[in-house]
């Protein structure tokens, strides 16, 4: 009983600390706020669960337990914030916890069997989807401090999520005496992010740079022009299953030198992210040169070296503002009518600027 106070309490001591600490800059960033949110979340779920108070429901106990409970939606807008590479982060990555807390409210005010199946069910198929997520994106995460931390947040975090939530569907007699230790877990994950990732790391990246920068070493600039040769000239771009360690052994070097060149020179932190750049901006060339009118846009996205119609539509709209169809519609319409040449349509369609309607 003394052990398990003990975990809980110092547990409790850490996120607190942890939270004053960080207050200044967390509430003007995204990943501070939804990491502070987090934090609340462990917090509630340490005092909920605590022996004498997990049986009970008083009133102050209730909004506790409802956002204890509703931690997996807060376990996906965290991983979408800290591992998503968007210039600005998605509200739809909300989506969850705002579904959950309605779900968990029900359950914790009803005491319904059946509510709490449907709240721990919910939990786990949201935190078994977003590990998986986090984990299949570590391949093409070029950002070496957030990557190694993939595995801590999936090993630790996610486990920990699913293991609680497991125990406490199964009514193991001795969770709040558990939970304490699982807590305790996760606040040593959560510190382990502020260590290994600070947060300047897992900010949205900037823009990346169309040039390269002056510091290049000889080595670095012989990789860089090999690189140019591969993605403008080869079209590696155009195989849809390149990865990293694909392209790295085609231009014959480490995987880890591939990787830091495209990062810390190119700018970009998905290696996903840099492929598609080339794959669309061939694809808007294709879609604004009049000779090419009556391909199909499917047949324009495979050849680019896409695998499918969806994923195209999607980069392709968040990119240009403007589905491929609509993209192609307006520059054919302004080649037509003479607002503009061959060649400046496709300087327009290369530089990623979208075509004005007539």
């Amino acid at each position: 009983m003394l052990l398990e106070t003990g975990l809980r309490g110092g547990a409790l001591a850490l996120l607190g600390l942890l939270a004053i600490i960080g207050l200044p800059g967390t509430l003007r960033s995204p990943i501070g706020r939804v990491t502070l949110l987090f934090d609340l979340c462990v917090i509630a779920f340490l005092i909920e669960t605590a022996p004498g108070i997990h049986e009970t429901l008083a009133w102050w106990i209730i909004p506790l337990r409802i956002l204890s409970n509703s931690i997996a939606g807060v376990f996906v807008a965290w991983a979408e914030t800290v591992f998503g590479d968007a210039p600005r982060p998605t509200r739809w990555r909300w989506a969850v916890f705002v579904a959950l807390l309605p779900l968990a409210g029900a359950a914790t005010l009803s005491g319904s069997t059946l509510a709490w199946n449907a709240t721990h069910a919910a939990t786990l198929i949201v935190v078994v989807i977003e590990t998986v997520r986090v984990l299949a994106g570590r391949k093409a995460d070029l950002v070496e401090g957030r990557r190694r931390f993939r595995i801590i947040f999936a090993c630790a975090v996610g486990l920990v999520i699913l293991g609680t939530t497991v125990l406490d569907a199964a009514g193991v007699p001795w969770l709040p005496g558990l939970s304490a230790v699982l807590g305790l877990a996760m606040v040593a994950a959560l510190i382990r992010l502020r260590a290994v990732v600070p947060e300047p790391t897992l900010e949205p990246a900037p823009a990346a740079r169309e040039t390269l920068t002056t510091e290049l070493s000889a080595e670095e600039r012989q990789l860089a022009d090999r690189l140019r040769r591969a993605m403008e000239h080869d079209r590696a771009y155009r195989d849809s299953d390149l990865s990293v360690d694909r392209l790295a052994e085609q231009l014959g070097v480490p995987e880890y030198r591939l990787r830091q060149l495209i990062n810390q020179r190119l700018g970009h932190r998905n290696f996903t992210g840099f492929v598609n750049e080339h794959r669309l901006k061939e694809a808007r060339v294709a879609l604004s040169d009049p000779a090419q009118s009556r391909v199909p846009v499917l047949t324009i996205a495979l050849d680019a070296g896409w695998g499918s119609i969806g994923p195209f539509n999607r980069a392709f709209k968040s990119q240009t503002g403007q589905t491929p169809t609509d993209f192609r519609r307006r520059a054919l319409a302004d080649f037509t009518i003479g607002h503009s040449s061959p060649d400046s349509a496709k300087a327009e369609a290369t530089s990623g600027k979208t075509p004005t309607s007539a």
